[in-house]
C-alpha cells in the first residue's frame, strides 16, 4: 500500500514539476540549483537544448540522487545509428560504453552485453552529460585493442560492404581495399565480356551451330503494355528463379543448383530487409532481432542456409561431369574450381562463427547456431581469439573479393548471362508455339 502511495506522489510530483518547467523553459536552470557542476557541462554539451526531466523523469523522487546514470535510455532523444556505422556485432553494446568520456567499458556477466564501467566522485558531472560524438576511430580503440576481455576484435575491422550482401546484412558501401579491387577486377572484366556479346550476334540455336540471328527490341507503349510486362515478370519467375528447363533437362543438376542458389537468395533477402529496417525503423524490435546475430531465429537460419551451400558445393565438385544428360544448349558446363571457392568461403565463415561465439563467452541463443557453435567448443580455453578474429574475418573477405573478381573470367559468369539466355530461349519458344 505504502508502495502505491508512493508511487502516486512520484508520479504527481513529476507531471507537476515537468509542466512548470516546460512552462518557463528553465528546467535546467532548475535542476541546476542544486547541481552546480552539471551547469557548465551542460550548456556546453550535445544535450543542450533537452530539458532535464525529459531523461531524468524520475528526478522528482525525495531520494532522486541515489539514480544511477545507466537508468537513462541513450535511445529516448537519440536515434541508434545505422548498419553502414554500428555493424550488426554492435547490437550488443550499450550507447554509453562508447559515448562516454573518461570510462572504461566492461561486458556484463549475465547479459553478456558491453557496457559502461567506471567511478564517479561525489560532485562530479554524471556521465550522460559528458557524452561525445566520435569523429574518429580513435574512441574504438576503447573496445578494440589486443588482448582485451569484451569479445572485441583487436583491429577495428570496415563495415560489411556491396560484395557482403548477397550472404550478410551489408550494406552499399565500398570502404575497404578488399572491395575496392575486387570490383575494379570485377568491372574490367564485365566490361570485357559486354564487348564480346556486342562484337556480334546471338546464335538462336546450340552454341557454335554457326547460325546467327539479329534480335530486335521496339517498345511499344500500347493497351497490352501491362499484360506483357507480368508474362515476363511471370517468365522470370520460372526461368530465372525456379529454373523450369534446367528442372526438366536433369533433376540431380537443378538439385545441387538450388543447394547454393536458394540459400543465396533468402540470405539476401533477409540481409536486405534488415538493412531497410535498420536505417528507416531503426529503434524496432524485429530491426533489433535481425541485427542480432545470437537471436535464436537468425543464428537457426544462417546455419541451415550455410550447410545448404557447403552441401551443395561439395556436391558439384563431386557429381562434374557424371549426368552429360544435364547439357543445356548455351549454357556451360560445370567446374569445379569455383563451386570449391564457394565451400571455401562458407567454411571460413563457420570457422569464424565459431570464433565469435568462443571470444564473446558464448551468449545466450548461439547454441541455435548449431554448427558454429560446434565449432567454437574447439577454441574453447584459448587465449588469443580477438587477434585470430580479425585475420579470419579479412581471410574470408579477401576469399570472397577473389570469387566476385573471377565471375567474367570463369564459367560462373553463367550468374549474369544465363538469366538473359534463358529468357530469350523461352521468349523464342512461346513466339515458336504461337506461330503455329
Amino acid at each position: 500500500m505504502l508502495e502505491a502511495v508512493r508511487g502516486i506522489k512520484t508520479i504527481a510530483l513529476s507531471i507537476l514539476l515537468l509542466f512548470a518547467f516546460t512552462v518557463d523553459g528553465h528546467a535546467s536552470s532548475q535542476c541546476t540549483e542544486c547541481h552546480e557542476e552539471m551547469a557548465a557541462d551542460h550548456a556546453a554539451s550535445v544535450h543542450r537544448e533537452i530539458q532535464c526531466l525529459e531523461c531524468h523523469a524520475r528526478a522528482a523522487e525525495e531520494d532522486h540522487e541515489q539514480l544511477v546514470f545507466a537508468q537513462v535510455d541513450c535511445r529516448q532523444c537519440h536515434g541508434p545509428h545505422d548498419e553502414k556505422v554500428s555493424h550488426d556485432a554492435h547490437s550488443r553494446v550499450a550507447c554509453n560504453a562508447c559515448h562516454i568520456k573518461g570510462g572504461i567499458p566492461t561486458i556484463d556477466p549475465e547479459s553478456k552485453r558491453i557496457i559502461f564501467g567506471g567511478m564517479f566522485r561525489p560532485g562530479m558531472a554524471l556521465p550522460p552529460h559528458q557524452a561525445i560524438q566520435a569523429k574518429t576511430n580513435e574512441q574504438c580503440g576503447n573496445c578494440h585493442f589486443q588482448g582485451n576481455a569484451l569479445g572485441a576484435s583487436s583491429m577495428v575491422l570496415p563495415p560489411k560492404s556491396i560484395l557482403c550482401m548477397p550472404c550478410h546484412v551489408a550494406t552499399f558501401s565500398v570502404s575497404d581495399k578488399t572491395t575496392l579491387v575486387s570490383l575494379f577486377i570485377f568491372l574490367a572484366g564485365m566490361v570485357g565480356l559486354s564487348m564480346v556479346w556486342f562484337s556480334g550476334s546471338i546464335s538462336r540455336g546450340a552454341h557454335g551451330s554457326g547460325k546467327k540471328t539479329e534480335i530486335k527490341t521496339r517498345f511499344k507503349p500500347d493497351a497490352l503494355f501491362f499484360e506483357k510486362f507480368f508474362r515476363l515478370l511471370k517468365m522470370i519467375f520460372i526461368e530465372v528463379i525456379l529454373l523450369k528447363r534446367f528442372f526438366q533437362q536433369s533433376k540431380a543438376r537443378w538439385i545441387i543448383h538450388s543447394l547454393i542458389f536458394f540459400p543465396f537468395l533468402f540470405r539476401f533477402a533477409f540481409g536486405l530487409t534488415a538493412l531497410l529496417f535498420s536505417i528507416f525503423l531503426p529503434d524496432g524490435s524485429v530491426t533489433i532481432a535481425m541485427l542480432d546475430k545470437n537471436h535464436a531465429i537468425r543464428a537457426l537460419f544462417f546455419d541451415v542456409t550455410g550447410l545448404m551451400i557447403l552441401a551443395g558445393s561439395v556436391a558439384a565438385i563431386i557429381c562434374k561431369g557424371k549426368d552429360s544428360s544435364g547439357t543445356i544448349a548455351s549454357l556451360p558446363e560445370p567446374g569445379r574450381g569455383m563451386p570449391a571457392m564457394i565451400g571455401l568461403i562458407v567454411l571460413a565463415g563457420f570457422i569464424l562463427e565459431g570464433l565469435r561465439i568462443a571470444m564473446t563467452g558464448w551468449p545466450d541463443g548461439t547454441g541455435w547456431a548449431f554448427l558454429g557453435y560446434g565449432i567454437s567448443l574447439l577454441f574453447k580455453g584459448m587465449t588469443g581469439l580477438t587477434d585470430i578474429y580479425g585475420y579470419g574475418w579479412y581471410a574470408h573477405a579477401i576469399l570472397t573479393g577473389v570469387f566476385i573478381a573471377l565471375i567474367p573470367f570463369t564459367r560462373m559468369s553463367h550468374i549474369i548471362t544465363a538469366p538473359i539466355i534463358l529468357i530469350i530461349n523461352a521468349r523464342s519458344q512461346e513466339k515458336g508455339c504461337c506461330r503455329k
